[in-house]
């Protein structure tokens, strides 16, 4: 073997260490991105989950505010009649009583 083919097979032999050594470290950052996507998925489950939690707890506020909006106009009706009641009471002429001076 001549001394420039020797050479040229160790230049080779650096440059084939060099491109394993950036291929170790792509497959490292390969693998932490992978792990990476792997906590983004977890925290978009999680998102959905609490999404879905608090529509469900919207529906529900909205549910009761509607039955006590219909139990508060209910008891509404009830005092308008009853106050009704009282100012026809009030304005009626209260009823002599014979020998009364």
């Amino acid at each position: 073997m001549s001394p420039m083919s020797m050479a040229l097979e160790g230049v080779l032999a650096l440059l084939l260490a060099a491109c394993l050594f950036y291929c170790w470290r792509l497959d490292q950052k390969l693998s932490a991105l992978r792990n990476g996507q792997d906590g983004i998925r977890a925290a978009a489950a999680e998102l959905n989950l609490a999404v879905t939690q608090a529509n469900d707890a919207v529906k529900a506020l909205r549910l009761t505010s509607a039955e006590a909006g219909r139990a508060l106009q209910d008891r509404i009706d009830d005092a308008r009649i009853l106050s009704e009641r009282l100012g026809a009471r009030a304005a009626a002429p209260e009823p002599t009583r014979a020998g009364r001076r």
